[in-house]
């Protein structure tokens, strides 16, 4: 555990759920640092670590190798709590969007292995979530319709390792497109963009410190009146349970039996509840 923060482990509750930040380069950390009132941890010299009571902040260097080091690393010393919150933070490349458009991320797809992971989407954000493509070169021939960075795909896949994916996000701030290429971003730009949307990223973290509590939540909204009403094997319920507290976590709501309308079987449930489910994510 990290010698600087150790003093502010006892005594936090679920509400103060780790945060762990990452970003690549140092002008995205810089606003972080000063808006969460962070400490660099001295004793460290793999990373720049960065924390306070709640949040810790982990300076990776560009690249997928750098990250998944960064982030497995300040684990490793944190000995952060169960259900941690994970937020990539940090600028991205398109083809089009305008410079300093914010977006949350609802695929990632690596470019070198073919893999996609799909973050789970934040209802009530002022922003619109896209895909995004990470590759180990940067791309200055715009040609892709994602946004495009160097980090995301190997954030998500190790930040799974240590959390749930309801948990786990990305907010990327377009740095370069085809008309301003990012063939030199200026520091002093990118650390402006990042610290104009810091009121987004406390918005987002806002939205899944409450999914930690339905994350936690002993009780599902409404599991027990379902399994009484309808007929379902162990695995159903296991399923069942599942994908209401899935729809808890996106929409904020609970499910009702009247919500189903005419379905007569548990099967007939299950098969009703991912296709809503799937709706909300289409919507979203």
């Amino acid at each position: 555990m990290l010698p600087f923060c150790n003093k502010f482990k006892e005594g936090l509750s679920i509400l103060a759920a780790n945060i762990f930040l990452a970003v690549a380069l140092p002008c995205e950390a810089k606003p972080l640092v000063a808006h969460f009132d962070l400490k660099k941890d001295t004793t460290v010299r793999a990373f720049a670590i960065y924390c306070n009571e709640a949040v810790y902040l982990t300076v990776t260097g560009p690249g997928k190798s750098a990250m998944a080091a960064g982030l497995s690393y300040t684990q490793a010393v944190s000995a952060g709590l169960e259900n941690a919150l994970f937020v990539n933070v940090g600028v991205a490349g398109h083809r089009t969007h305008d410079i300093g458009s914010v977006w949350t991320i609802n695929k990632i797809s690596d470019a070198d292995t073919g893999r996609n992971y799909y973050p789970m989407p934040i209802y009530g954000l002022p922003c619109t979530a896209t895909s995004l493509l990470t590759t180990s070169k940067p791309q200055f021939d715009y040609n892709h319709e994602h946004l495009c960075d160097m980090e995301a795909s190997a954030f998500f896949e190790t930040a799974a390792r240590f959390s749930t994916g309801e948990l786990i996000q990305c907010l990327k701030v377009v740095s370069d497109n085809r008309s301003e290429p990012g063939h030199n971003l200026d520091p002093k730009v990118v650390e402006k963009l990042i610290r104009d949307n810091i009121g987004l990223l406390d918005l987002l973290l806002d939205k899944l410190k409450e999914r930690v509590k339905l994350v936690n939540s002993p009780e599902v909204p409404s599991l027990e009146d379902l399994i009484r009403q309808y007929r379902f094997t162990v695995s159903e319920q296991s399923r069942l349970k599942n994908l209401l507290l899935r729809f808890s976590v996106l929409t904020g709501k609970s499910l009702e039996s009247a919500d189903f309308g005419t379905v007569k079987s548990g099967k007939e449930l299950l098969a009703a509840l991912e296709s809503r489910l799937s709706t909300i994510k289409c919507e979203l």
